[in-house]
């Protein structure tokens, strides 16, 4: 009886992967032109694919110009937009060249699921006209995002305190300096908030609610000695972030030697974070595999998602 069962679901498996793969092919086969097309154009300099209409409700410009001028672009499969649906994460991996140095690889990222990101414009809209659709552009400006006008001074913690897990308990010192370090503004180095566009000013606070990592990078520099993936800019909401190397799951079959190494270089990494001369303790709350990346010729431990991570002020 259970030889007889245990036939019978296998035979239901194979059919299933046999239907799964029919079916895509029938896909593919439907959207031919479009995945041709894919191929072809270099939907990196598309402004409604990186979502550039959205702004301010968006995370910033600074590399709108790299990404217009077609100095990004998709590697290989990554054109193909079909494959997407399992990309549910929206990190992608890309090329971007510069005319004297060559092209190399970086990481792109929208920060988020299509659902999440989904869910972030029906909030805005909601807040602001009560309604899950809108116009984004307009509905920013009725939002706690836009409160901070041009008569703010300072950044303070009782406005945003809670808003993710950087600022849960946020000191003036730490939003001083996430001002300060802002990368999407001409005139970073002041840490006055009224310094800033209105519209800069929105993108800080919808980064910093909605996934702060673009601020963490920012203000925990890797040029400084911090243990981070190097923030490069963004183009609406696409991040672009230097690319580090393989993820730290595929070191699980490496020499013994190797792995000791590694294990060595995550427990300096935990005590640099939390013991350092900045005088600031990092906790990171999604320790997985998938957040480290080692460097292919340093063999150097990085962290590569920095979304949950809480920031306290040791001189608080």
């Amino acid at each position: 009886m259970l030889r007889l069962a245990s036939l019978k679901f296998g035979r239901l498996f194979r059919y299933g992967k046999l239907l799964f793969a029919a079916s895509l092919l029938v896909v593919m086969l439907l959207n031919t032109h479009s995945l041709f097309s894919s191929f072809q154009r270099n939907e990196l300099t598309d402004r409604r694919f990186l979502s550039l209409n959205k702004c301010p409700a968006c995370f910033g410009s600074s590399w709108c110009r790299k990404f217009m001028n077609g100095q990004l672009s998709f590697e290989g499969w990554g054109r193909l937009r079909l494959l997407d649906f399992f990309n549910v994460k929206n990190v992608h991996f890309a090329q971007y060249g510069e005319p004297r140095e060559g092209s190399r690889r970086v990481v792109l990222k929208r920060l988020g699921s299509n659902h999440e990101l989904s869910e972030l414009d029906q909030r805005i809209c909601k807040r602001a006209t009560g309604r899950p659709r809108c116009d984004l552009v307009q509905a920013m400006y009725k939002t706690d995002f836009a409160r901070l006008n041009g008569d703010v001074r300072l950044l303070t913690p009782d406005v945003v305190e809670g808003w993710s897990d950087l600022v849960h308990c946020p000191s003036q010192r730490l939003l001083d300096r996430l001002v300060r370090r802002y990368a999407e503004t001409k005139d970073s180095g002041s840490f006055l908030l009224r310094n800033l566009k209105d519209t800069e000013r929105m993108q800080l606070l919808l980064t910093l609610a909605f996934n702060p990592e673009p601020l963490v990078l920012q203000s925990f520099p890797s040029d400084e000695g911090w243990p981070f993936a190097k923030y490069l800019g963004a183009c609406g909401r696409m991040v672009a972030v230097n690319y580090v190397g393989e993820e730290l799951w595929s070191y699980f079959n490496a020499p013994w030697e190797k792995r000791v190494d590694l294990a060595w270089q995550l427990m300096e990494i935990a005590e640099q974070l939390t013991n350092n001369d900045f005088e600031f303790a990092l906790y990171l709350l999604d320790v997985s595999f998938d957040n480290f990346a080692v460097g292919p010729r340093d063999g150097k431990v990085i962290i590569v998602d920095a979304e949950n991570v809480l920031v306290a002020d040791k001189k608080n």
